[in-house]
């Protein structure tokens, strides 16, 4: 019988914060061991630099060109991966806090999608029309305070009294209470796990199993036993609390500072999120170890993206297409022996085919094409406003920019529809903090050639894109649509 496939993907987790690829910090010693037992790609590249076309091109095994996902007002015409395993006789099953909705293109293909609802969205009462018109107005008009927010409340509530309004208001209020308070709740994380496994115990084999984690990106809220291990007693939890107060689309523009102290906050909380959700995924393991699935189960780990902490600039993930937001962790444990580190050059796109692969019966492991290809359309892709309207100072050719990078055993090229080419040795200078481009003429030339090949020029997709910028439109309707807008804003892609 072909092997169960797990799929977990931490999201905006950079593959240079987990232990197993060199990290100082102890973040992941449970992928750690499966690494151990299974194959570690020490170099593998997401597709791009966002969740959207990164996942697009996952389940599509499409370039972000290709599939077009490029931005929050556009979806993937087809799930290829989950279509492929559909055919092959699996029972095809996500249980996600982000983004696997119909929305998007990227749920529809699966069997059944389980989305695990937290935040704002997280009601006592599912049907209060208090609540949804709060929901309708904050995702339309936005709030200028919380002040503002709780007003309109009561307001509402004064038309349309109801003890269900009233009891999701005191609901969400403790919430923010214990969040101000320091004892955050994770993102959905413990409760996908425990629906993941009820999941397992209710479906047939083989079964497709993917699950998402958002605890890993930003604002990074982990729980209070995990922040000690990374950060130091003598940082206050108010100094913690100041630390998450900031805009990584302000501190990339500019426009906002970040000290050295405040970074360091931040990374230290980034590296106790990555821990934590390490250990939700050990929990689900030793389950499937108990359940017997595990003997007969592929367990795949990646991340789509990372972030930024201030490298070139900096923050967060957007901007340019550095290392830190596109060198991501790829563990693959098979159900049979391996134990090793593949250093060759891979890219998420590549999981489409080879998960099919495993999906037909063949026991084949990935193997590296030795090139990986980076797309970004600019940074207003990535969010629901424009930020050269919301920022007038900020320069639209800089920022509104398509670019690509591509990536090969030796060397790696990015090239940008505006500022040109950069190129950088990746056996000395993995960190791209010098650009040798002006004295590697022949090799950028033969870079550029295949990068042409590929997509197309930086030039040609940048205008080809933005002919058409004016038809875009944040569409999200009905309440799939209002719990991607609540997700998306959590999130920070909308304001």
């Amino acid at each position: 019988m072909p092997p169960n496939i797990v799929f977990l993907l931490l999201d905006a987790a950079r593959a240079d914060h987990f232990s197993c690829y060199g990290h100082e910090n102890s973040t992941t010693p449970f992928i750690d061991s499966l690494a151990a037992d299974g194959v570690r790609y020490s170099r593998t590249f997401s597709n791009s630099i966002f969740s959207l076309p990164s996942y697009g091109s996952i389940f599509s095994g499409e370039y972000p060109s290709e599939h077009g996902a490029v931005d929050w007002s556009q979806r993937i015409d087809e799930n290829t991966l989950v279509s492929n395993l559909n055919d092959a006789g699996y029972a095809t099953r996500a249980v996600s806090t982000h983004l696997v909705s119909d929305q998007f293109g990227i749920g529809e293909a699966f069997d059944e999608v389980d989305m695990v609802s937290v935040g704002s969205r997280d009601l006592v009462f599912e049907d209060d029309p208090v609540t949804e018109k709060m929901s309708e107005y904050g995702n339309k008009e936005g709030w200028d305070s919380e002040r503002e927010k709780y007003t309109y409340f009561l307001r509402l509530l004064l038309r349309h009294p109801s003890y269900k309004s009233i009891v999701n208001g005191g609901a969400q209020l403790y919430r923010k209470k214990r969040r101000d308070w320091g004892w955050w709740d994770d993102d959905g994380g413990e409760q996908a796990i425990e629906r993941a496994k009820s999941v397992v115990r209710d479906t047939s084999e083989p079964f497709f199993l993917f699950l998402n984690f958002v605890e890993t990106h930003d604002p990074y809220r982990p729980p209070r036993d995990y922040i000690r291990r990374f950060l130091p007693d003598d940082v206050s939890f108010d100094e913690i609390k100041a630390a998450l107060e900031y805009s990584s689309v302000r501190a990339t523009l500019g426009l906002d500072e970040i000290s050295p102290a405040r970074r360091d906050i931040l990374k230290g909380l980034y590296d106790a999120e990555i821990a934590y959700v390490d250990d939700l995924i050990r929990s689900f393991y030793e389950f499937l170890e108990r359940d017997g699935s595990a003997e007969n189960t592929v367990f795949v780990i990646i991340s789509d993206h990372g972030d930024f902490f201030g490298e070139h600039g900096l923050w967060g993930h957007q901007g340019r297409v550095y290392n830190e937001v596109c060198h991501v962790p790829l563990v693959i444990n098979y159900p049979w022996e391996t134990g090793r580190t593949e250093t060759g050059v891979a890219e998420l796109k590549q999981l489409c085919q080879h998960l099919t692969d495993l999906g037909n019966g063949q026991q084949t492991e990935l193997d590296p094409r030795g090139e990986a290809l980076v797309e970004y359309y600019g940074l207003d892709t990535q969010l629901s406003f424009v930020p050269w309207e919301e920022y007038p100072n900020v320069d639209q050719a800089e920022w509104g920019a398509y670019e690509c990078a591509l990536v090969t055993d030796g060397t790696k090229l990015l090239w940008n529809a505006v500022s040109g080419v950069e190129l950088y040795d990746m056996v000395s200078d993995e960190a791209e903090t010098e650009d040798i481009a002006d004295d590697n003429r022949e090799r950028v030339e033969q870079l550029q050639t295949r990068i042409t090949e590929l997509v197309g020029t930086p030039a040609d997709n940048h205008d080809r894109y933005r002919r058409t910028d004016a038809d875009r439109s944040f569409d999200f309707e009905g309440e799939t649509g209002a719990d991607v807008q609540d997700r998306l804003r959590e999130l920070g892609y909308m304001e």
